[in-house]
């Protein structure tokens, strides 16, 4: 999704329509309100495909419909797993439009399954007239198909994301670089005017640690290296301490008249070209050879270039301090401390702790969201099921054997709708696991594998329609039984034995 962000909010359309709200509102409307209008669309097909008598035959009509709708959007998941196979560049507008269209493809498949609710049941139909407890779930889908619908819809999208999350997460994880050393505090995002104000801050809160400083030019001029291996824009331009920050060695030698690659890289020139223009040049870019090393990095992503503060200035630079640094060798920043510097900076200065890749962690909670929908949809088809008249004939009067009742319609209804949906989710998921993990990078990483943890996701799905029966089981039973169109007054309780009068012998 990071690439639907970027071309929402980055992508430069046009200026004026970039700019205007009701265009943002718009493609959001487009984007997230078409799929979700077919997801929820399956719910209303289910219910107007399935026959309204008890032994009336299903239409193939719109089984028909469904099975078309469900196999194009089977095709066009396809198309764009297919065609994102590849390990390379994606620009980003072009990998926006491809998750757009695998995302309709889902919903698509998704709703062409409504009327496949309705078929399943009535298929069990004839089995459950054996088993009263869930005769009437099977045998009326004109009242059911809803319910059921919807437990397979919800089912359908959260075992999708179950799939798509993890695989997205694997990916986030190998482009992931990180922007300082991990452990390391940084400071920056200051003026040139609140630098003494900033520097003081960070003495009086960690009094006594040794401070690093990454210095930049802020005037119009522009500095860029470059090496075997490509250029350098935002070279780390500095003193000793900021070196051995950079290459977590105390021992790494200085010179000032000496570059330093921080690479994993193997560079096979002793030089690097650097490209400048400054007050001395008159503005004219300049080009200049310049020595350098290479010295391997703590972390193997953690990839930069050195400059000595001294051989900048000579170039005709004014350097100000535009990073402080806390290197980790030396100290740890706690949350705490980090949160008092906080406080005392005021909003002048902006502090980050590096921790490496942060699994996102929100999408659980759409899940549960989903499970918790998938639940409230197998209960109203409990609810729609049969009358309270019904339930208590079967039931004889006992409160045990009409929880169990009501429990055993809840368990059917969930794992009618959780089967359908969780067949779907799955087919969705190995799909869109392609065209999520591309990456816009100019040098994209490997493509991370998809290791689908498929017993995290049998768990919840499985435990579907034994919750629904729990659930169904402990909760008041006027709350799940559906009244009869004859009205029932005061509490359910046993129909009474009819009385018959004695006949009188010959």
């Amino acid at each position: 999704m990071t690439r639907l962000r970027h071309f929402l909010f980055s992508v430069d359309v046009e200026s004026a329509l970039t700019n205007s709200v009701s265009f943002m509102i718009v493609i959001l409307l487009v984007v997230l309100g078409i799929p979700t209008a077919l997801v929820c669309g399956s719910i209303f097909f289910a219910t107007l495909s399935a026959p309204r008598g008890r032994w009336t035959r299903m239409s193939l009509y719109p089984l028909a419909g469904g099975a078309v709708v469900a196999t194009f959007g089977i095709a066009v998941m396809a198309l764009t797993a297919w065609s994102t196979q590849e390990d390379k560049h994606y620009d980003d507008f072009d990998s926006a439009l491809i998750d757009l269209a695998g995302i309709f493809g889902g919903a698509l498949l998704i709703f062409g399954l409504g009327p496949f609710v309705p078929w399943l049941l009535g298929l069990l139909r004839r089995p459950a007239d054996f088993l009263p407890a869930v005769r009437h779930v099977c045998g009326a889908p004109a009242r059911t198909a809803a319910g059921v619908a919807t437990t397979m819809a919800a089912a359908a999208v959260a075992t999708a994301l179950m799939i798509i999350a993890p695989a997205m997460t694997a990916q986030g994880k190998a482009d992931y670089y990180p922007d300082a050393r991990p452990g390391a505090l940084v400071v920056e995002g200051f003026s040139a005017g609140q630098t003494a104000t900033v520097r003081a801050a960070i003495q009086y809160e960690l009094p006594g640690v040794p401070i690093a400083e990454k210095s930049a030019d802020r005037g119009p001029g522009f500095l860029n290296v470059g090496t075997d291996y490509g250029t350098w824009p935002d070279p780390y331009i500095g003193d000793q301490a900021l070196l051995r920050y950079l290459t977590g060695d105390p021992s790494t030698p200085y010179d000032k008249g000496t570059a330093v690659v921080v690479s994993t890289d193997n560079e096979e020139t002793d030089s690097a070209e650097i490209r400048y223009s400054s007050s001395a040049t008159d503005g004219s870019p300049v080009t200049k050879a310049i020595p350098k090393i290479t010295i391997r990095p703590p972390d193997p992503r953690f990839g930069r270039l050195f400059i000595p503060r001294e051989m900048v200035q000579d170039l005709g630079f004014q350097l100000q301090p535009d990073q402080f640094i806390i290197d980790p060798s030396h100290y740890h920043v706690s949350a705490t401390e980090q949160e008092r510097l906080d406080r005392r900076l005021g909003g002048i200065a902006d502090t980050y702790v590096e921790q490496g890749y942060q699994a996102p962690t929100e999408w659980l909670y759409v899940v549960t969201l989903l499970i918790l929908i998938a639940l409230a949809g197998a209960l109203a088809a409990t609810r729609s099921a049969g009358s309270a008249r019904i339930l208590l004939r079967i039931s004889g009067g006992s409160v045990a054997a009409l929880r169990f009742l009501i429990s055993c319609r809840a368990a059917v209804g969930a794992a009618c709708g959780t089967a359908i949906g969780a067949t779907a989710g799955c087919a969705i998921g190995l799909f869109l696991v392609w065209p999520m993990t591309t990456s816009i990078d100019w040098d994209p990483p490997p493509r991370a594998p998809f290791e689908t943890p498929w017993t995290a996701i049998a768990i919840p799905i499985a435990s579907l329609p034994v919750l629904a029966a729990v659930i169904a089981a402990l909760v008041s039973p006027t709350w799940l039984i559906r009244s009869a169109r004859t009205s029932i007054r005061g509490p359910l309780t046993a129909p009474e034995p009819q009385k018959i009068a004695p006949t009188s012998e010959p």
